[in-house]
């Protein structure tokens, strides 16, 4: 199966350039990334920067690594008072995937506002996409079934299931045999397969800062930090790409290799 991580915006900075971390990302056997274009300067008020292309697209192919692109996490196209605005940079990043050659996008679906205006939304990005064989793949901000939902609505085979493992182990509440059954639902719609653990639990509300003392909410811990039955996970899925997401640079900077992170999956 093919592996990856995401390069989230804060990983790269002055002293660590998107190529070094792509370079390192390599060196430890990962087969793609999942990368953030808006944050890399390529879109900006909702188009395209086309000077800037080139250059993000030399670095990719400098270093030799597949990849595939991840839309803004405020995009919200149920908000019906600036559904407008998120379209265009909806669009915009699927302009981007084709001009760069991603195949897949993943995007998160919206938590609140009209329903009717993400599933037409989504279908007008998946007719534009189709004729580039790029997929839509919709992650589940929490609940399986409600992104499920939209899935089914859209009707499009270029639109699948972004499997979130943690958030769906929060949405269960920690209950692996209810993590199980939400599993069950989606692997046949499922496009790839994004990991990261916590504790399942979503309550006290507590600051940042105390959520890893208190176990509480979307930590984003490597895989065997948390109490998430990985393994089990697993054996539902046959060859589906998988993704880890670890947002601490720090903790990223320290990720096993591709065979560790493999060991560290399975080993629960």
């Amino acid at each position: 199966m093919e592996i990856g991580v995401t390069v989230y915006p804060q990983f790269i900075t002055k002293d660590k350039t998107l190529a070094s971390i792509l370079a390192d990302v390599k060196i430890k056997d990962y087969d793609f990334v999942s990368i953030f274009p808006h944050s890399l300067g390529l879109i900006v008020n909702g188009q395209v920067m086309e000077k800037k292309l080139r250059n993000i697209e030399n670095t990719l192919r400098g270093v030799g690594i597949d990849y595939i692109l991840r839309m803004p996490t405020s995009m919200n196209l149920r908000d019906h008072i600036y559904h407008s605005r998120h379209f265009r940079v909806a669009k915009a990043t699927a302009d981007v995937a084709i001009k760069l050659g991603a195949k897949v996008i993943v995007m998160q679906s919206g938590k609140t506002g009209r329903l009717d205006l993400e599933i037409e939304a989504i279908q007008q990005l998946a007719d534009m996409l189709k004729p580039f064989d790029i997929k839509i793949a919709l992650e589940n901000t929490y609940s399986v079934k409600d992104t499920l939902y939209v899935v089914d609505n859209v009707d499009r085979d270029n639109v699948g299931f972004a499997l979130d493992v943690a958030h769906a182990f929060l949405s269960a509440q920690g209950d692996d045999n209810k993590l199980l059954e939400d599993v069950k639902l989606g692997t046949e719609k499922t496009i790839i397969l994004m990991v990261h653990d916590n504790f399942g639990k979503l309550f006290p509300q507590v600051e940042p800062e105390d959520a890893l003392a208190y176990g509480v909410g979307d930590l984003h811990l490597l895989p065997g930090e948390g109490e998430i039955p990985f393994g089990k996970v697993l054996k539902l899925f046959g060859d589906v790409p998988i993704l880890l997401k670890v947002k601490d640079p720090d903790k990223f900077s320290r990720i096993p290799n591709r065979k560790g992170l493999i060991e560290c999956l399975t080993g629960r």
